[in-house]
């Protein structure tokens, strides 16, 4: 009998949980994921099309975001408005010729909010998934 204890919760831990860990993660960052390209600001869509999630379940955690290099300008806002951006407004010239002022841009928050306005159901993603497993 303890035996049969011990492999039935030796197979829970080593198998079981794991595998109901990668689901609950992979069932989160898909409802992030989701939110964010729906709340992200739209230009041409490269930046919407780049929102990805990937499960890391050795280090039980999923990453949600983007490779664009633009992605934390959007995200955060630039220059002034960005509490750890430039202080000062700047001048650039294109490469046609233009020349702008700017002091930056305002921050356009789509990573945050599909993380937090989403929280009821990131917990509901891993009810239940052990009794599935």
């Amino acid at each position: 009998m303890d035996n049969e204890v011990k492999l039935k919760m030796e197979n829970i831990i080593n198998k079981l949980l794991p595998e109901a860990l990668a689901k609950g993660l992979e069932k989160a960052g898909q409802i992030v994921e989701n939110d964010a390209k729906r709340r992200v600001a739209v230009d041409d869509g490269t930046l919407r099309a780049s929102i990805t999630h990937k499960v890391e379940i050795d280090e039980g955690k999923v990453s949600i975001g983007s490779n664009i290099q633009y992605a934390p300008y959007i995200e955060f806002g630039s220059g002034v408005y960005n509490p750890e951006g430039r202080k000062t407004a700047w001048i650039f010239i294109t490469a046609d010729g233009q020349t702008w002022r700017t002091e930056g841009q305002e921050a356009q928050p789509f990573l945050q909010p599909a993380v937090d306005e989403n929280t009821d159901k990131i917990l509901q993603a891993f009810e239940g998934l052990l009794r599935e497993e």
